[in-house]
């Protein structure tokens, strides 16, 4: 009696173990080859509110910059064989009434490099003063990528001096080329 005999899809469409007990469904898996892959991490907790889910966030107001550093484990780091990207959620004020978001914009600098100079793809956070549920993700490519990175960011916003941008958490992602 042949209890393990599998019906071809081409035949069948229901894929099965022939057993005189039980009729099951096989599963569809995969094996792929691993990826060594490595997130670095930072949960931004400078202000109480507005963060998701955490409600802690950094601010940083007109003209004001902030500085966040990485650093890659020693046995990860080989130069030449890692590729990185940076990941920073971000929102806009909730003050009221609202500054026009073409008047928000900040400079990205990662390791000395500038990444992004100019207006930012956020919105205005959301719902009015509590936990924001509209971050945005922006992304960018570490070009030259040390084993101790330093991100910084300034907001060069050109509204009131109080206007200013939120940053849930910012998080750096590494894989081998």
């Amino acid at each position: 009696m042949d209890y393990y005999s599998f019906n071809s899809p081409i035949n069948d469409s229901m894929n099965y173990v022939q057993n005189p007990y039980i009729n099951q469904m096989q599963p569809i898996l995969s094996n792929n080859p691993t990826e060594t892959d490595l997130t670095l991490f930072k949960e931004l907790s400078g202000f109480p509110n507005y963060g998701n889910p955490s409600r802690n966030a950094d601010i940083l107001y007109t003209g004001n910059q902030g500085t966040w550093t990485f650093e890659v484990p020693a046995f990860f780091f080989v130069p030449g064989l890692l590729r990185a990207e940076v990941l920073i959620s971000g929102v806009l004020d909730d003050k009221q009434p609202p500054t026009p978001i073409r008047q928000y914009s900040a400079t990205i600098t990662i390791n000395g490099r500038v990444v992004h100079r100019g207006a930012l793809p956020l919105q205005h956070g959301r719902p009015f003063g509590t936990v924001f549920d509209n971050w945005q993700i922006m992304r960018f490519n570490v070009r030259n990528l040390r084993r101790v990175n330093t991100i910084e960011i300034r907001n060069t916003s050109t509204g009131a001096e109080n206007d200013w941008i939120g940053l849930d958490w910012i998080e750096m992602r590494f894989s081998r080329n």
